[in-house]
């Protein structure tokens, strides 16, 4: 079908926003061309950490609610909210969908996690073990073949892909040349995504969206948890089909409503807007019948 949607939505856990703006990363920077990048504070309600607003970015509410504050413990609150690939689904049963990672807790039942209730596809040996630049290098780079391939092949309306290299780089050996080179390895994998992509048979058929999406930043030595602009200070990335113009500002919360609003499915009570409906970074969506 013509107006077949389609959605990828990729994390690349803890780039700094000027140290994105610093590195050589030409797949991010055609998707900022075609679409655009913004800085997205992490919500007050959300620690600078991963399980929170990773938790966020599935489910499109904050801390306060699905009460992830740490990466370390799973909450029974999260269990109220599903993600957004099992929402979409559950609206819409024919539909198919993803999601990959390298961080353990985003798709399997470990530490925090899965903060994806669908769980999904995670490398055979767990980077963490080892919890260096060749056993994560190697954990990313498994999730992005993976992901490719079923791109590429089969007929996916929503997808999550995680990459973690990058944040463990900076918590390792600070946000120097390393951490940008980090950053550029994960903007090729990206780049591997976007080929799959577009070497789909019917790919002129079909309207894809694209999202790209930190959870945090880091303190120039490596690190994060606090309040200062460069930890609180992440941002997104779209282009695509369903992405307007003269986007002003986005929320991680919004992520979750975009997705669902591309194959138009209601959000429920939930946080986020999507794209093009939030002027106030920190704006509350009104609730209405359509939102309930």
């Amino acid at each position: 079908m013509k107006n077949d949607p389609h959605v990828l939505v990729v994390g690349i856990d803890g780039v700094r926003y000027d140290r994105l703006l610093s590195a050589v990363t030409p797949a991010l920077d055609q998707i900022a061309r075609n679409g655009f990048l913004l800085p997205v504070s992490v919500h007050g309600k959300n620690a600078t950490i991963s399980g929170p607003v990773w938790a966020t970015v599935a489910t499109g509410v904050y801390a306060d609610r699905h009460k992830v504050t740490g990466n370390s413990d799973h909450p029974p609150e999260l269990d109220a909210y599903q993600d957004f690939t099992a929402v979409l689904r559950g609206a819409r049963p024919e539909l198919h969908t993803m999601v990959a990672a390298s961080w353990f807790p985003v798709a399997a039942p470990t530490a925090c996690g899965p903060l994806f209730s669908s769980r999904g596809w995670v490398p055979e040996e767990d980077p963490e073990e080892a919890n260096d630049a060749g056993s994560w290098a190697a954990a990313d780079n498994a999730v992005a073949d993976y992901a490719a391939g079923r791109l590429e092949h089969e007929d996916l309306a929503a997808s999550f892909v995680y990459f973690g290299e990058a944040d463990v780089e900076a918590h390792n050996n600070g946000t120097g040349i390393g951490y940008l080179s980090a950053i550029q390895r994960c903007d090729s994998r990206v780049n591997s995504l976007l080929e799959a992509i577009e070497s789909r048979p019917r790919r002129g058929d079909e309207h894809w969206t694209v999202i790209v999406v930190t959870d945090h930043g880091h303190v120039d030595a490596g690190g994060h948890g606090g309040e200062t602009e460069d930890e609180r200070t992440a941002w997104i990335a779209a282009c695509g089909a369903s992405v307007p113009r003269n986007v002003m500002a986005v929320d991680h919360a919004d992520i979750f409503a975009q997705v669902l609003a591309t194959s138009g499915v209601a959000t429920g009570d939930t946080e986020g807007l999507a794209f093009g409906a939030r002027t106030d970074p920190q704006e509350r969506p009104a609730t209405t019948a359509a939102s309930r």
